[in-house]
């Protein structure tokens, strides 16, 4: 096989995975939805990523880190989300985590901001759920993997699960001064960028393989 031809054909395989690649969606904490007086300096940064699987299945993946100052202190102990799914049966599991006190809790109360189709939390329980102290600590990261079925499973993406900026509610508990805070996520507007579309990507990477390939030929 000539360089050329392996070149094409790494470069398919290239273009192949690219197109199943996952959706993703980068979200903060906003502070502005705080439900005490004033904002507690409670924070978190996280990634969602949604890969449709098949029939009416997906798999959703939250990554979140607390950055919060050492100052604020305090854990993490629950996030909850609704599904954006035209099938009003939509659902989403726990399945796996990075830390086992993180359970699942089906739909959950979160108040003051409603009910929420699924989420995980201590103990399942975003308002409480014990000790505060096993939840995610201040420069620790969690990983909260969850099997989804909808009927629409297929036209879903990161977004439907992030919303316009009430459709995650975050729980921070244990803070100093025995302060706590309830937050909403929105999507980070510094880290996100629109991706090209799939044909435009195929159409740049085909012509620069063309370009290399014509320069490994001709030198020119």
């Amino acid at each position: 096989m000539n360089i050329g031809t392996r070149c094409l054909l790494v470069a398919s395989l290239a273009l192949c995975a690219g197109s199943a690649s996952a959706d993703m969606v980068d979200f903060v904490s906003d502070s502005s939805s705080t439900t005490n007086s004033s904002w507690t300096g409670a924070e978190l940064t996280g990634s969602i990523e949604y890969n449709y699987t098949s029939g009416n299945n997906g798999v959703l993946t939250f990554s979140v880190s607390n950055t919060s100052d050492s100052s604020v202190g305090g854990f993490l102990t629950g996030l909850v989300f609704n599904i954006d799914s035209a099938d009003s049966g939509a659902s989403a599991t726990l399945s796996s985590t990075t830390d086992s006190d993180f359970q699942n809790t089906g739909s959950e109360a979160a108040n003051p901001f409603g009910t929420f189709d699924a989420g995980a939390a201590l103990n399942a329980n975003w308002t409480g759920g014990g000790n505060p102290s096993r939840g995610l600590g201040i420069g620790s990261s969690l990983t909260l993997v969850f099997s989804v079925m909808a009927s629409d499973a297929s036209s879903l993406s990161a977004m439907s699960f992030l919303g316009e900026g009430d459709d995650i509610a975050l729980r921070f508990r244990g803070l100093n001064n025995n302060a706590s805070d309830k937050l909403l996520g929105m999507e980070d507007p510094e880290l996100n960028v629109v991706p090209l579309p799939a044909p435009v990507l195929a159409g740049g990477a085909m012509l620069g393989l063309g370009l290399g390939v014509r320069r490994f030929r001709g030198g020119k």
